[in-house]
């Protein structure tokens, strides 16, 4: 008999639990959504050229790898 009395307790704990996260997350929601969310940014508006980067068209290609990959690749 105390079987069953420790697998209703276990089930009413994960039900306790489940109930609590949805809880929670819906009150994060509802926080998130109520409060601003500060200064928006744009993107500057230029009436002339449009911007250019500095950098090659070969620097955006290469990814830089830490030391210690670079070794093991090496």
């Amino acid at each position: 008999m105390d079987d069953y009395r420790d697998l209703v307790s276990a089930a009413l704990a994960l039900f306790c639990a489940g109930l609590m996260l949805v809880a929670g997350q819906l009150l994060i929601e509802w926080h998130a959504r109520k409060t601003d969310s500060g200064a928006l940014i744009e993107a500057p508006k230029h009436e002339g050229a449009p911007l250019i980067s500095n950098r090659s068209p070969l620097d955006r290609k290469m990814i830089e790898l830490p030391a210690e990959i670079g070794r093991k690749r090496a």
